[in-house]
């Protein structure tokens, strides 16, 4: 009877702690909705303030209507914008050769397990390419386009090495998760980060990435052929890799991030865009 009665409370919390966090993020919503509309114009003639439109648009209305909007100061909530290019490496691309070897040696770069590359694409394509225990995954494979990296946490049985780097001598650094997606459509030569670069080609060496990164900092490359000004880049190592990489954005991710003050509490929300360049298009927004 104790034991019914201790479920039957612990279910009743986990039910109240579920409706708060409701109730909060629908007051989250509106406070941020608030701000949007009080101190942001919007036009249509530049990036930000199409993404801020398309934010609004999703917003709530005021669950908490008249209490909040007569209590609710402007000053009270502030507003962060960040963007950037999605210079990460997209897990479905792996479907493609090409893209699957550049992943394998991404897991290189970190150290990752030889199998950890063929776990992935035997999760999207359903594909068992190299033999790999099957009875080591807890979950089972959708075969399927990943819809964001945290799946791939469920997709091997090497979640714990995702975060850090397993090379020797480099445990402190960030492992593969932090440079995986799901939605960037081509790798932008001008903002790619060293440990794709590398992966682009075995022949791209530390000293090599560098000369690219140093290069691109002083002259942002227009077209790939530029590349042949960088010691150490032969023309055969420009031809493997120009069917990889662009030298434009096809996706930006744009932070919006709002802090809320009410009673001395500050609270914050967190919504990223996915904004696509070429589409000039609204591909996601996700909140947290």
């Amino acid at each position: 009877m104790i034991v019914l009665l201790a479920l039957f409370f612990s279910l009743g919390a986990i039910f109240y702690s579920l409706e708060a966090f409701k109730e909060a993020k629908n007051y989250y919503n509106y406070t941020l909705k608030l701000y949007l509309k009080q101190s942001l114009s919007v036009t249509n003639d530049s990036l930000i303030p199409i993404v801020l439109k398309k934010a609004q648009e999703i917003y709530q209305e005021n669950p908490y209507n008249p209490y909040y909007k007569e209590s609710m100061k402007v000053e009270d909530i502030s507003i962060k914008l960040l963007i950037k290019d999605d210079n990460k490496f997209n897990i479905n691309s792996i479907k493609n050769p090409i893209y699957f070897n550049v992943f394998k040696s991404l897991s290189e770069e970190f150290c990752m397990p030889k199998d950890f590359p063929y776990y992935v694409y035997y999760w999207i394509t359903g594909k068992n390419k190299d033999n790999i225990d099957l009875d080591a995954l807890s979950y089972t494979a959708p075969f399927k386009d990943m819809q964001s990296k945290e799946e791939i946490i469920y997709a091997t049985p090497y979640s714990n090495l995702l975060y850090k780097n397993n090379c020797h001598g480099k445990k402190q650094a960030k492992g593969i998760w932090y440079f995986l997606d799901t939605k960037n459509q081509s790798l932008n030569i001008n903002t790619i980060p060293i440990p794709i670069l590398k992966a682009l080609n075995k022949d791209i060496t530390d000293s090599t990435a560098k000369e690219i990164i140093d290069y691109i900092n002083l002259h942002p490359i227009k077209n790939i052929e530029d590349l042949v000004n960088i010691r150490g880049l032969s023309l055969d190592d420009i031809y493997k890799i120009q069917s990889i990489v662009s030298t434009k954005s096809s996706l930006e991710v744009i932070k919006i991030i709002s802090k809320t003050k009410m009673g001395g509490i500050t609270q914050k929300l967190t919504t990223k865009v996915y904004y696509s360049p070429p589409q000039n298009k609204i591909l996601g927004i996700y909140q947290y």
